[in-house]
């Protein structure tokens, strides 16, 4: 018998009587809906009432787990997940060129997303072609060519359509859901290391916090708040990042790190204008050593790592295609 119906009872009660899902009921019930035992109005109604008592890391964690059980495991060093997309006046794209300066180490690299159309927003899809990172069109598509090229772009509907399903509520009932905050969490491509950026308050802590009560071996992933909500690090600004590791969910707190006189390269395949030169530099810079922290926890020395990164890559003037 489903158990869906518990659960709208059990966080749909009135104010005195209601209370979140535990791990296991979230896990039960959304492993029946991607078993074709709920329908999309029941599990719709359900994300709806977790929305509106804001969503908890269990709930989150333990849909997680049940994607997850689903999801393929592409053997990628680093998980980077792409759904808000920036705002124009935020932007290119410019977390794709990190990216793929990453990849150019030799690192396997599995970015992920959905593309909301008529959201007016700089997405990741919009410019893959322009940096040269593949489209998958398959899981199969994609191990391919993280095996060939070190880096692919798999989107959201190729590996969990009924995700990218739900995401589409927000087009009919006129509101999101947590599954935006699942699905940052899928990792399809069984990585090793994450990066996680989000925009409203709280939710950076429960990223990391979710990974955590996930709890996948020696997975590290980094949380903070995105440039638009994208994975996409602002070195203008200073702010509280958020660790989950082996050793629990730690807070760091990280003072702005703008380099003015930080080289930059003649070009930029992304249509970057000569104003935003220096400003797509530190965000590419920092969005590296951001990711890079998660393997070494120590925020100079992946810096300085990514930094030798970014000058390889200006001495080679931009020629990613």
């Amino acid at each position: 018998m489903s158990s869906i119906l518990e659960c709208i009872r059990t966080v749909g009660r009135g104010e005195r009587g209601r209370r979140p899902l535990t791990f296991e009921q979230a896990y039960q019930v959304m492993d029946e809906y991607l078993a074709g035992q709920i329908d999309d109005d029941q599990m719709a109604m359900l994300m709806m009432l977790i929305r509106v008592q804001n969503e908890t890391r269990e709930e989150i964690a333990g849909f997680v787990r049940a994607f997850q059980s689903r999801v393929p495991n592409l053997g990628a060093t680093y998980d980077w997940p792409c759904y808000a997309g920036k705002r124009a006046s935020a932007g290119k794209p410019w977390h794709l060129l990190a990216a793929k300066i990453l990849a150019g180490q030799g690192e396997k690299v599995v970015l992920h997303g959905f593309h909301e159309a008529g959201n007016g927003r700089e997405h990741a899809e919009n410019y893959l072609q322009a940096v040269g990172i593949y489209r998958a069109d398959s899981v199969a598509d994609a191990q391919e060519s993280l095996q060939t090229q070190s880096i692919v772009y798999l989107p959201l509907e190729a590996f969990a359509p009924q995700a990218a399903r739900m995401l589409a509520w927000k087009a009919r009932y006129g509101l999101r859901t947590p599954v935006n905050t699942v699905v940052r969490a899928l990792n399809p491509g069984g990585a090793e290391f994450g990066i996680r950026g989000s925009f409203h308050p709280g939710f950076q802590q429960l990223h990391a916090e979710v990974e955590h009560s996930v709890g996948h071996p020696g997975h590290a992933v980094i949380s903070f708040k995105g440039v638009s909500g994208e994975s996409e690090y602002n070195p203008k600004v200073s702010q509280t990042v958020w660790l989950s590791s082996e050793q629990g969910v730690q807070s760091f707190y990280w003072p702005e790190q703008f380099l003015s006189d930080l080289p930059i390269p003649n070009t930029c395949p992304l249509g970057t204008p000569a104003e935003e030169m220096t400003l797509m530099a530190n965000a590419v810079l920092s969005t590296l050593a951001t990711m890079l922290f998660t393997r070494y926890q120590d925020r100079e020395k992946a810096f300085a790592e990514a930094f030798a990164y970014w000058m390889a890559y200006c001495s080679d003037d931009c020629s990613f295609v």
